[in-house]
Protein backbone atom coordinates (compact mmCIF):
# COMPACT_ATOMS: atom_id res chain seq x y z
CA UNK A 1 0.00 0.00 0.00
CA UNK A 2 1.14 3.47 -0.74
CA UNK A 3 0.71 5.87 2.11
CA UNK A 4 2.20 8.92 0.46
CA UNK A 5 0.38 12.05 1.53
CA UNK A 6 -0.38 14.58 -1.23
CA UNK A 7 1.34 17.94 -1.05
CA UNK A 8 -2.07 19.59 -1.14
CA UNK A 9 -2.94 18.30 2.33
CA UNK A 10 -0.64 20.33 4.50
CA UNK A 11 -1.88 20.92 8.03
CA UNK A 12 -3.68 24.16 8.55
CA UNK A 13 -4.97 26.07 11.50
CA UNK A 14 -8.62 25.09 11.71
CA UNK A 15 -11.42 27.38 12.79
CA UNK A 16 -12.88 30.77 11.94
CA UNK A 17 -15.42 33.30 13.07
CA UNK A 18 -18.87 32.79 11.60
CA UNK A 19 -21.27 35.55 12.66
CA UNK A 20 -21.47 35.67 16.42
CA UNK A 21 -20.73 31.95 16.84
CA UNK A 22 -17.18 31.01 17.70
CA UNK A 23 -15.90 27.91 16.05
CA UNK A 24 -13.19 25.61 17.36
CA UNK A 25 -9.71 26.98 16.74
CA UNK A 26 -6.91 24.43 16.33
CA UNK A 27 -3.49 25.99 16.04
CA UNK A 28 -0.70 24.36 14.07
CA UNK A 29 1.23 23.57 17.23
CA UNK A 30 -1.77 21.63 18.54
CA UNK A 31 -2.26 19.69 15.34
CA UNK A 32 -0.68 16.38 16.42
CA UNK A 33 -3.40 13.82 17.00
CA UNK A 34 -2.54 13.11 20.63
CA UNK A 35 -2.52 16.81 21.56
CA UNK A 36 -5.75 17.44 19.67
CA UNK A 37 -7.48 14.52 21.39
CA UNK A 38 -6.68 15.73 24.89
CA UNK A 39 -7.06 19.48 24.31
CA UNK A 40 -10.10 19.67 22.06
CA UNK A 41 -11.94 16.41 22.77
CA UNK A 42 -11.25 16.42 26.49
CA UNK A 43 -9.97 12.83 26.66
CA UNK A 44 -7.28 11.78 29.11
CA UNK A 45 -4.92 9.43 27.30
CA UNK A 46 -2.74 6.61 28.60
CA UNK A 47 0.90 6.62 27.51
CA UNK A 48 0.35 3.87 24.93
CA UNK A 49 -2.62 5.76 23.45
CA UNK A 50 -0.48 8.89 23.09
CA UNK A 51 2.20 6.88 21.28
CA UNK A 52 -0.28 5.38 18.82
CA UNK A 53 -1.86 8.76 18.05
CA UNK A 54 1.55 10.43 17.75
CA UNK A 55 2.59 7.83 15.18
CA UNK A 56 -0.63 8.55 13.27
CA UNK A 57 0.36 12.23 13.16
CA UNK A 58 3.29 11.48 10.86
CA UNK A 59 2.73 11.97 7.10
CA UNK A 60 2.22 8.69 5.29
CA UNK A 61 1.69 6.81 8.56
CA UNK A 62 0.81 3.14 8.62
CA UNK A 63 -0.07 2.21 12.17
CA UNK A 64 -1.18 -1.22 13.40
CA UNK A 65 -2.49 -1.90 16.88
CA UNK A 66 -3.34 -5.26 18.44
CA UNK A 67 -4.87 -4.92 21.86
CA UNK A 68 -6.43 -6.87 24.69
CA UNK A 69 -10.20 -6.90 25.01
CA UNK A 70 -11.68 -3.77 26.56
CA UNK A 71 -8.59 -1.64 25.96
CA UNK A 72 -10.62 1.25 24.52
CA UNK A 73 -9.04 1.23 21.09
CA UNK A 74 -12.23 2.27 19.29
CA UNK A 75 -13.27 5.04 21.67
CA UNK A 76 -9.79 6.40 22.39
CA UNK A 77 -7.96 5.79 19.10
CA UNK A 78 -10.21 5.27 16.07
CA UNK A 79 -12.94 7.83 16.82
CA UNK A 80 -10.60 10.69 17.86
CA UNK A 81 -8.31 9.99 14.90
CA UNK A 82 -11.21 10.22 12.44
CA UNK A 83 -12.34 13.62 13.74
CA UNK A 84 -8.78 14.90 14.00
CA UNK A 85 -7.98 14.10 10.41
CA UNK A 86 -11.15 15.66 9.05
CA UNK A 87 -10.53 18.90 10.96
CA UNK A 88 -6.79 19.20 10.37
CA UNK A 89 -6.86 18.37 6.65
CA UNK A 90 -9.68 20.27 4.90
CA UNK A 91 -11.27 18.42 2.01
CA UNK A 92 -10.03 15.03 3.20
CA UNK A 93 -11.90 11.73 3.26
CA UNK A 94 -11.87 9.41 6.28
CA UNK A 95 -13.21 5.89 5.65
CA UNK A 96 -14.02 3.74 8.65
CA UNK A 97 -14.79 0.05 8.35
CA UNK A 98 -14.78 -3.15 10.37
CA UNK A 99 -15.27 -6.89 10.02
CA UNK A 100 -19.06 -6.47 9.68
CA UNK A 101 -21.18 -3.39 9.15
CA UNK A 102 -22.91 -3.95 12.50
CA UNK A 103 -19.63 -3.18 14.24
CA UNK A 104 -19.23 0.02 12.25
CA UNK A 105 -22.77 1.19 12.99
CA UNK A 106 -23.12 0.07 16.61
CA UNK A 107 -19.59 0.35 18.01
CA UNK A 108 -17.47 2.85 16.14
CA UNK A 109 -19.97 5.46 15.02
CA UNK A 110 -21.69 6.08 18.35
CA UNK A 111 -18.22 7.02 19.59
CA UNK A 112 -17.60 9.33 16.61
CA UNK A 113 -20.94 11.10 17.07
CA UNK A 114 -20.38 11.51 20.82
CA UNK A 115 -16.95 13.08 20.33
CA UNK A 116 -18.13 15.29 17.46
CA UNK A 117 -20.65 16.88 19.79
CA UNK A 118 -17.75 18.12 21.94
CA UNK A 119 -16.22 20.20 19.15
CA UNK A 120 -17.82 23.65 19.32
CA UNK A 121 -19.22 25.08 16.12
CA UNK A 122 -18.09 22.21 13.94
CA UNK A 123 -20.72 23.05 11.36
CA UNK A 124 -21.35 19.45 10.48
CA UNK A 125 -24.06 17.33 9.04
CA UNK A 126 -24.18 13.86 10.52
CA UNK A 127 -26.25 10.70 10.28
CA UNK A 128 -25.62 7.11 11.31
CA UNK A 129 -22.38 6.59 9.37
CA UNK A 130 -21.76 9.81 7.43
CA UNK A 131 -20.34 13.08 8.76
CA UNK A 132 -19.69 16.12 6.56
CA UNK A 133 -17.71 19.10 7.87
CA UNK A 134 -17.99 22.68 6.68
CA UNK A 135 -14.30 22.56 5.66
CA UNK A 136 -15.14 20.04 2.94
CA UNK A 137 -13.94 16.96 4.85
CA UNK A 138 -16.09 13.88 5.13
CA UNK A 139 -16.06 10.81 7.41
CA UNK A 140 -17.81 7.66 6.16
CA UNK A 141 -18.62 4.23 7.54
CA UNK A 142 -18.58 1.25 5.15
CA UNK A 143 -19.07 -2.48 5.30
CA UNK A 144 -16.25 -4.67 4.05
CA UNK A 145 -18.38 -7.00 1.94
CA UNK A 146 -18.00 -4.83 -1.20
CA UNK A 147 -14.31 -3.98 -1.68
CA UNK A 148 -15.07 -2.13 -4.93
CA UNK A 149 -16.82 0.61 -2.90
CA UNK A 150 -13.38 1.77 -1.77
CA UNK A 151 -12.03 2.23 -5.27
CA UNK A 152 -13.97 5.40 -6.06
CA UNK A 153 -12.04 7.51 -3.57
CA UNK A 154 -8.86 9.39 -4.39
CA UNK A 155 -6.83 12.26 -3.03
CA UNK A 156 -6.25 12.68 0.66
CA UNK A 157 -7.83 9.56 2.13
CA UNK A 158 -7.36 8.16 5.64
CA UNK A 159 -8.47 4.52 6.11
CA UNK A 160 -9.40 3.18 9.57
CA UNK A 161 -9.80 -0.60 9.78
CA UNK A 162 -11.30 -1.80 13.07
CA UNK A 163 -11.43 -5.48 14.18
CA UNK A 164 -9.00 -6.01 11.36
CA UNK A 165 -8.44 -9.72 12.02
CA UNK A 166 -11.78 -10.53 10.41
CA UNK A 167 -11.29 -8.37 7.30
CA UNK A 168 -10.62 -10.30 4.11
CA UNK A 169 -7.41 -9.66 2.17
CA UNK A 170 -9.39 -8.57 -0.88
CA UNK A 171 -10.39 -5.46 1.04
CA UNK A 172 -6.74 -4.64 1.66
CA UNK A 173 -6.09 -5.03 -2.06
CA UNK A 174 -8.86 -2.50 -2.77
CA UNK A 175 -7.40 -0.14 -0.17
CA UNK A 176 -3.97 -0.42 -1.78
CA UNK A 177 -5.33 0.66 -5.15
CA UNK A 178 -6.63 3.99 -3.82
CA UNK A 179 -3.22 4.77 -2.27
CA UNK A 180 -4.43 6.21 1.06
CA UNK A 181 -2.48 8.97 2.78
CA UNK A 182 -2.67 7.20 6.14
CA UNK A 183 -3.83 3.80 7.43
CA UNK A 184 -4.82 2.66 10.91
CA UNK A 185 -5.32 -1.12 11.27
CA UNK A 186 -6.36 -2.34 14.70
CA UNK A 187 -7.94 -5.39 16.29
CA UNK A 188 -7.95 -7.77 19.16
CA UNK A 189 -5.57 -10.52 18.04
CA UNK A 190 -6.90 -13.57 16.25
CA UNK A 191 -5.14 -16.50 14.73
CA UNK A 192 -1.87 -16.77 12.83
CA UNK A 193 -3.46 -16.33 9.41
CA UNK A 194 -4.79 -13.43 7.39
CA UNK A 195 -3.63 -9.93 6.57
CA UNK A 196 -3.62 -8.61 10.13
CA UNK A 197 -1.24 -11.35 11.24
CA UNK A 198 0.98 -10.70 8.21
CA UNK A 199 1.24 -7.04 9.21
CA UNK A 200 2.75 -8.11 12.54
CA UNK A 201 5.03 -10.73 10.99
CA UNK A 202 6.49 -10.61 7.52
CA UNK A 203 5.16 -7.12 6.66
CA UNK A 204 6.11 -5.45 9.91
CA UNK A 205 8.93 -3.34 8.40
CA UNK A 206 6.32 -1.22 6.62
CA UNK A 207 4.25 -0.48 9.72
CA UNK A 208 4.47 1.21 13.11
CA UNK A 209 3.38 -1.63 15.40
CA UNK A 210 1.80 -1.46 18.85
CA UNK A 211 0.77 -4.26 21.22
CA UNK A 212 -1.36 -3.49 24.27
CA UNK A 213 -2.08 -5.87 27.15
CA UNK A 214 -4.69 -5.63 29.87
CA UNK A 215 -1.87 -4.59 32.21
CA UNK A 216 -1.38 -1.43 30.11
CA UNK A 217 -4.95 -0.32 30.79
CA UNK A 218 -5.56 0.98 34.34
CA UNK A 219 -9.34 0.89 33.83
CA UNK A 220 -9.21 -2.93 33.55
CA UNK A 221 -9.31 -4.13 37.14
CA UNK A 222 -6.48 -6.39 38.28
CA UNK A 223 -8.96 -8.47 40.28
CA UNK A 224 -10.81 -9.30 37.05
CA UNK A 225 -7.56 -10.22 35.29
CA UNK A 226 -6.51 -12.46 38.18
CA UNK A 227 -9.92 -14.15 38.21
CA UNK A 228 -9.77 -14.91 34.47
CA UNK A 229 -6.23 -16.26 34.63
CA UNK A 230 -7.08 -18.48 37.58
CA UNK A 231 -10.23 -19.72 35.84
CA UNK A 232 -8.64 -20.61 32.50
CA UNK A 233 -4.90 -20.72 33.08
CA UNK A 234 -2.44 -18.25 31.64
CA UNK A 235 -1.76 -20.42 28.58
CA UNK A 236 -5.38 -20.81 27.50
CA UNK A 237 -6.07 -19.22 24.06
CA UNK A 238 -8.77 -17.05 25.57
CA UNK A 239 -6.31 -15.56 28.05
CA UNK A 240 -3.45 -15.15 25.57
CA UNK A 241 -5.75 -13.14 23.33
CA UNK A 242 -8.02 -11.37 25.83
CA UNK A 243 -5.37 -10.41 28.42
CA UNK A 244 -1.98 -10.50 26.71
CA UNK A 245 -2.97 -9.34 23.21
CA UNK A 246 -1.20 -12.24 21.51
CA UNK A 247 -1.98 -14.10 18.30
CA UNK A 248 -3.05 -17.70 18.63
CA UNK A 249 -1.88 -20.71 16.72
CA UNK A 250 -4.52 -21.53 14.18
CA UNK A 251 -3.85 -25.07 13.21
CA UNK A 252 -6.55 -26.21 15.61
CA UNK A 253 -5.04 -29.65 15.32
CA UNK A 254 -7.26 -32.18 17.01
CA UNK A 255 -9.96 -29.68 18.03
CA UNK A 256 -13.55 -29.87 16.84
CA UNK A 257 -13.80 -26.05 16.96
CA UNK A 258 -10.41 -24.29 16.64
CA UNK A 259 -10.01 -21.04 18.55
CA UNK A 260 -9.45 -18.85 15.49
CA UNK A 261 -12.56 -20.28 13.84
CA UNK A 262 -14.69 -19.33 16.84
CA UNK A 263 -13.17 -15.83 16.98
CA UNK A 264 -13.92 -15.30 13.30
CA UNK A 265 -17.56 -16.25 13.87
CA UNK A 266 -17.85 -13.95 16.90
CA UNK A 267 -16.29 -11.03 15.02
CA UNK A 268 -18.21 -11.57 11.76
CA UNK A 269 -21.72 -12.73 12.67
CA UNK A 270 -24.35 -13.00 9.92
CA UNK A 271 -26.58 -10.00 9.35
CA UNK A 272 -29.70 -12.07 8.73
CA UNK A 273 -31.67 -13.72 11.49
CA UNK A 274 -34.53 -16.23 11.37
CA UNK A 275 -37.65 -16.92 13.43
CA UNK A 276 -37.55 -20.63 14.30
CA UNK A 277 -37.61 -21.11 18.09
CA UNK A 278 -35.69 -24.06 19.56
CA UNK A 279 -34.63 -24.71 23.14
CA UNK A 280 -32.26 -27.39 24.42
CA UNK A 281 -31.59 -28.82 27.87
CA UNK A 282 -28.45 -30.44 29.17
CA UNK A 283 -29.32 -32.14 32.45
CA UNK A 284 -26.96 -32.59 35.38
CA UNK A 285 -26.85 -32.96 39.14
CA UNK A 286 -24.28 -33.04 41.91
CA UNK A 287 -21.34 -31.26 40.32
CA UNK A 288 -21.81 -30.49 36.61
CA UNK A 289 -23.95 -27.65 35.29
CA UNK A 290 -27.52 -27.93 34.13
CA UNK A 291 -27.91 -25.74 31.05
CA UNK A 292 -30.88 -24.20 29.26
CA UNK A 293 -30.13 -22.82 25.79
CA UNK A 294 -32.57 -21.09 23.45
CA UNK A 295 -32.18 -20.26 19.75
CA UNK A 296 -34.31 -17.94 17.60
CA UNK A 297 -33.38 -18.43 13.96
CA UNK A 298 -29.59 -18.47 13.87
CA UNK A 299 -29.19 -16.42 17.04
CA UNK A 300 -28.63 -17.88 20.51
CA UNK A 301 -30.85 -15.63 22.61
CA UNK A 302 -30.49 -17.27 26.02
CA UNK A 303 -27.92 -19.42 27.78
CA UNK A 304 -28.57 -20.12 31.45
CA UNK A 305 -26.48 -22.47 33.61
CA UNK A 306 -26.75 -23.47 37.26
CA UNK A 307 -25.72 -26.21 39.66
CA UNK A 308 -28.33 -28.19 41.55
CA UNK A 309 -27.69 -31.29 43.63
CA UNK A 310 -31.33 -32.37 43.70
CA UNK A 311 -32.84 -33.50 40.40
CA UNK A 312 -36.36 -32.62 41.48
CA UNK A 313 -35.26 -29.05 42.10
CA UNK A 314 -33.42 -29.15 38.78
CA UNK A 315 -36.62 -30.07 36.94
CA UNK A 316 -38.45 -27.25 38.70
CA UNK A 317 -35.78 -24.78 37.54
CA UNK A 318 -36.05 -25.99 33.93
CA UNK A 319 -39.82 -25.62 34.06
CA UNK A 320 -39.39 -22.07 35.34
CA UNK A 321 -37.03 -21.22 32.46
CA UNK A 322 -39.53 -22.65 29.96
CA UNK A 323 -42.28 -20.46 31.37
CA UNK A 324 -40.12 -17.33 31.45
CA UNK A 325 -39.17 -17.87 27.80
CA UNK A 326 -42.80 -18.39 26.75
CA UNK A 327 -42.04 -21.80 25.22
CA UNK A 328 -44.27 -24.69 24.25
CA UNK A 329 -43.22 -28.30 25.00
CA UNK A 330 -42.84 -29.10 21.29
CA UNK A 331 -40.14 -26.43 21.03
CA UNK A 332 -37.94 -27.98 23.72
CA UNK A 333 -35.43 -30.82 23.40
CA UNK A 334 -33.45 -32.60 26.06
CA UNK A 335 -30.56 -35.04 26.24
CA UNK A 336 -32.25 -38.24 27.38
CA UNK A 337 -29.06 -40.15 28.05
CA UNK A 338 -28.25 -41.24 31.58
CA UNK A 339 -29.56 -38.77 34.11
CA UNK A 340 -31.52 -36.96 31.43
CA UNK A 341 -34.03 -39.73 30.81
CA UNK A 342 -35.72 -39.72 34.23
CA UNK A 343 -35.62 -35.91 34.24
CA UNK A 344 -37.43 -35.87 30.89
CA UNK A 345 -40.08 -38.13 32.41
CA UNK A 346 -40.35 -35.95 35.48
CA UNK A 347 -40.81 -32.85 33.32
CA UNK A 348 -43.56 -34.68 31.43
CA UNK A 349 -45.35 -35.32 34.72
CA UNK A 350 -45.03 -31.60 35.45
CA UNK A 351 -46.79 -30.75 32.18
CA UNK A 352 -43.71 -30.40 29.99
CA UNK A 353 -43.52 -33.44 27.64
CA UNK A 354 -40.38 -32.31 25.84
CA UNK A 355 -38.68 -34.12 23.00
CA UNK A 356 -36.14 -36.73 24.05
CA UNK A 357 -32.90 -36.67 22.11
CA UNK A 358 -30.87 -39.83 21.53
CA UNK A 359 -27.34 -38.45 21.31
CA UNK A 360 -25.93 -41.95 21.39
CA UNK A 361 -28.14 -43.07 18.53
CA UNK A 362 -27.41 -43.60 14.87
CA UNK A 363 -25.82 -40.70 12.99
CA UNK A 364 -27.21 -39.40 9.73
CA UNK A 365 -23.87 -40.37 8.20
CA UNK A 366 -23.06 -43.59 10.08
CA UNK A 367 -20.02 -44.25 7.91
CA UNK A 368 -18.37 -41.08 9.18
CA UNK A 369 -19.61 -40.55 12.76
CA UNK A 370 -19.93 -42.96 15.69
CA UNK A 371 -23.22 -41.45 16.89
CA UNK A 372 -25.58 -38.55 16.46
CA UNK A 373 -24.06 -36.56 19.35
CA UNK A 374 -20.67 -36.52 17.64
CA UNK A 375 -22.29 -35.58 14.35
CA UNK A 376 -24.10 -32.70 16.06
CA UNK A 377 -20.83 -31.24 17.32
CA UNK A 378 -19.33 -31.34 13.84
CA UNK A 379 -22.47 -29.81 12.33
CA UNK A 380 -22.24 -26.94 14.84
CA UNK A 381 -18.53 -26.61 14.01
CA UNK A 382 -19.40 -26.18 10.32
CA UNK A 383 -21.92 -23.44 11.15
CA UNK A 384 -19.31 -21.66 13.25
CA UNK A 385 -16.68 -22.07 10.52
CA UNK A 386 -19.07 -20.49 7.98
CA UNK A 387 -19.99 -17.66 10.40
CA UNK A 388 -23.64 -18.67 10.17
CA UNK A 389 -24.45 -18.42 13.88
CA UNK A 390 -24.82 -15.47 16.25
CA UNK A 391 -23.30 -16.72 19.49
CA UNK A 392 -23.56 -15.24 22.99
CA UNK A 393 -20.75 -13.36 24.69
CA UNK A 394 -19.92 -16.07 27.21
CA UNK A 395 -16.27 -16.82 27.94
CA UNK A 396 -17.05 -20.16 29.60
CA UNK A 397 -18.95 -21.26 26.51
CA UNK A 398 -16.11 -20.12 24.25
CA UNK A 399 -13.61 -22.11 26.28
CA UNK A 400 -15.75 -25.26 26.26
CA UNK A 401 -16.28 -25.07 22.50
CA UNK A 402 -12.56 -24.76 21.81
CA UNK A 403 -11.14 -27.41 24.13
CA UNK A 404 -12.89 -30.61 23.01
CA UNK A 405 -10.74 -32.83 20.84
CA UNK A 406 -11.56 -35.13 17.98
CA UNK A 407 -11.17 -38.84 18.63
CA UNK A 408 -11.28 -41.76 16.21
CA UNK A 409 -13.01 -45.06 16.85
CA UNK A 410 -11.48 -48.47 16.15
CA UNK A 411 -13.47 -48.56 12.93
CA UNK A 412 -12.06 -45.21 11.77
CA UNK A 413 -15.18 -43.13 12.46
CA UNK A 414 -15.06 -39.64 13.96
CA UNK A 415 -15.80 -39.49 17.67
CA UNK A 416 -15.69 -36.94 20.48
CA UNK A 417 -13.15 -36.91 23.25
CA UNK A 418 -14.90 -38.27 26.33
CA UNK A 419 -15.68 -36.03 29.27
CA UNK A 420 -13.48 -38.24 31.43
CA UNK A 421 -10.55 -37.61 29.09
CA UNK A 422 -11.26 -33.87 29.12
CA UNK A 423 -11.25 -33.82 32.92
CA UNK A 424 -7.91 -35.64 32.92
CA UNK A 425 -6.52 -32.68 30.92
CA UNK A 426 -7.89 -30.23 33.48
CA UNK A 427 -11.08 -29.18 31.67
CA UNK A 428 -14.57 -29.36 33.12
CA UNK A 429 -17.52 -31.05 31.47
CA UNK A 430 -18.56 -28.98 28.40
CA UNK A 431 -22.17 -28.69 29.54
CA UNK A 432 -22.82 -25.28 27.99
CA UNK A 433 -21.30 -26.32 24.70
CA UNK A 434 -23.38 -29.52 24.67
CA UNK A 435 -26.59 -27.51 25.12
CA UNK A 436 -25.51 -25.05 22.45
CA UNK A 437 -24.80 -27.63 19.74
CA UNK A 438 -28.13 -29.31 20.52
CA UNK A 439 -29.95 -25.98 20.13
CA UNK A 440 -28.12 -25.24 16.87
CA UNK A 441 -29.52 -28.38 15.24
CA UNK A 442 -32.50 -28.11 12.92
CA UNK A 443 -35.94 -28.30 14.51
CA UNK A 444 -37.20 -30.29 11.53
CA UNK A 445 -34.51 -32.92 11.86
CA UNK A 446 -36.62 -36.01 12.54
CA UNK A 447 -33.59 -38.25 12.71
CA UNK A 448 -32.22 -36.32 15.61
CA UNK A 449 -35.37 -35.29 17.37
CA UNK A 450 -36.77 -38.79 17.81
CA UNK A 451 -39.62 -38.46 20.28
CA UNK A 452 -40.42 -42.16 19.97
CA UNK A 453 -37.09 -43.13 21.51
CA UNK A 454 -38.11 -44.62 24.84
CA UNK A 455 -35.45 -46.86 26.42
CA UNK A 456 -36.53 -48.95 29.35
CA UNK A 457 -35.86 -47.12 32.61
CA UNK A 458 -34.77 -50.23 34.47
CA UNK A 459 -32.28 -51.02 31.72
CA UNK A 460 -30.83 -47.54 32.11
CA UNK A 461 -30.46 -48.11 35.83
CA UNK A 462 -28.80 -51.44 35.30
CA UNK A 463 -26.37 -49.82 32.88
CA UNK A 464 -24.78 -48.08 35.84
CA UNK A 465 -26.32 -44.63 35.97
CA UNK A 466 -25.36 -44.25 39.59
CA UNK A 467 -25.19 -40.48 39.07
CA UNK A 468 -28.87 -40.26 39.78
CA UNK A 469 -29.76 -43.58 41.38
CA UNK A 470 -29.52 -42.11 44.87
CA UNK A 471 -32.26 -39.61 44.27
CA UNK A 472 -35.00 -41.59 46.06
CA UNK A 473 -37.72 -38.98 45.62
CA UNK A 474 -37.31 -38.96 41.87
CA UNK A 475 -37.22 -42.73 41.65
CA UNK A 476 -40.31 -43.07 43.78
CA UNK A 477 -42.20 -40.54 41.66
CA UNK A 478 -41.54 -42.77 38.68
CA UNK A 479 -42.63 -45.96 40.39
CA UNK A 480 -39.13 -47.38 40.71
CA UNK A 481 -37.87 -49.24 43.74
CA UNK A 482 -35.37 -47.46 45.94
CA UNK A 483 -33.77 -50.39 47.64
Amino acid sequence: MSATEPNTTKRKSVGKQSGSKTKTQVSSRDADCDVFTEKYLGLKLYDWQKKVLLDLSQPGARVALKAANGSGKTAMIAAPAALWYGLIYPGSIVITTSGVYRQVKEQMWPQIRALASKVAGLGMQINQTDLTMDNGSRILGFATDSPNRFEGFHGNVFIILDECKSIDETLFEAVARIQPSRILAMSSPGGTTGKFYKIFSKEQKWWKLHTVTAFDCPHIKQSWVDEQMEMWGKDHPLIRSMIFGEFQETSGEGLVVPWDTLMQCLDSPPNKEGHEVVAACDFAAAGDESVFCMRVGNKITKLVAWREANTMAGCARFALEFEKAGLKPEQIFGDAGGLGLPMCHQLAEMGWPIHQVNLGGRAHDPDRYTNRGTEMWFEAARQIDRCEAILPDCEILHSQLTTRRVATSKTGKLNLESKKEMKSRGFSSPDRADALVMAMASFSDQYMWEKRWQPDLEEVLEAGMAEWSGDHKLRESMGLHTG
